[in-house]
């Protein structure tokens, strides 16, 4: 993206390094506060009427709560897992992008996902809006599954399962919880941090679209071509696909190839 490549000459030196890593370890020091009964969970989360009521800590503080609380061992361990891969996940976008890239299209969500929440509440106002940051966790994944499409993971740590069908699996099941949600305002919320996907790779979703496109005209007409006989007896009509098991050779009359099969041959004493 050029307006990137410019963004980056003149605001390249604010990107935080580490930036996923540092929202981990914070997000690691809040769980452990709601453990030991310190913080409660959902005075962090980011609740637009809290928000107006003059509680401004949320804007920020929902970045540093915890995806979700785990309830039992599997969950805790699954939770682990999950901050693992995210910050596996930034490593590669990072050596892909680049730091200052991957600040932006993670601040991205971030906008998004509050204007998204304000904007949500305004359209639906008796409903009590909140956001987790397990946004953030999804549209890295997003990222990452389109630039390695193909890397597997172990589902279940034990079933191999390709990146990019991982991620048609959240999408259909995102969709579904997508059309469950009780307001408008709770499905603007829910979908408006994924638009940075949209707006990061909508020239490579192009190109893809077309490629595919590009491949499926092609192997159109392969199948065309394979599906067209080779010779075809001038006498009888007799074709290398409807008798495959006859041989076809070629005679010159008035100085044009003509074919003839060899059933045909056989009353034609001029053959080639």
């Amino acid at each position: 993206m050029k307006f990137l490549d410019k963004l980056e000459k003149h605001f390249g030196f604010l990107a935080v390094p580490n930036v996923v890593l540092t929202l981990i370890v914070a997000q690691l020091f809040i769980y452990a506060a709601i453990l030991i009964g310190r913080v409660e969970f959902v005075s962090v989360l980011l609740v637009p009427k809290a928000v107006l009521g003059g509680e401004f800590w949320r804007l920020f503080s929902f970045l540093i709560a915890p995806p979700f609380l785990p309830a039992t061992l599997f969950q805790g361990i699954f939770l682990a897992f999950f901050w693992y891969i995210f910050w596996m996940m930034s490593q590669t976008l990072e050596a892909a992008w680049g730091l200052f890239r991957l600040n932006v299209y993670l601040l991205t969500c971030i906008v998004l996902a509050i204007a998204g929440a304000f904007i949500g509440q305004f359209i639906s106002p008796g409903a009590t809006l909140y956001v987790l940051p397990k946004f953030l966790y999804y549209a890295t994944f997003f990222a990452f599954a389109t630039v390695n499409p193909n890397m597997q993971f172990l589902m279940m740590f034990v079933i191999p399962m390709k990146v990019k069908w991982i991620a048609w699996a959240l999408v259909a099941f995102g969709f579904i919880a997508f059309l469950g949600l009780p307001t408008i305002g709770h499905r603007i919320a829910f979908a408006a941090p994924y638009l940075c996907y949209l707006l990061f790779f909508k020239n490579a979703l192009k190109q893809s679209a077309v490629s595919r496109q590009r491949r499926t005209s092609f192997q159109k007409k392969q199948r065309e071509l394979q599906s067209q006989a080779l010779h075809t007896c001038a006498q009888c009509g007799a074709s290398d696909i409807s008798h495959p098991d006859r041989d076809f050779r070629y005679k010159v009359v008035d100085g044009d190839a003509v074919c003839i099969c060899e059933a045909c041959r056989g009353s034609d004493p001029v053959s080639a």
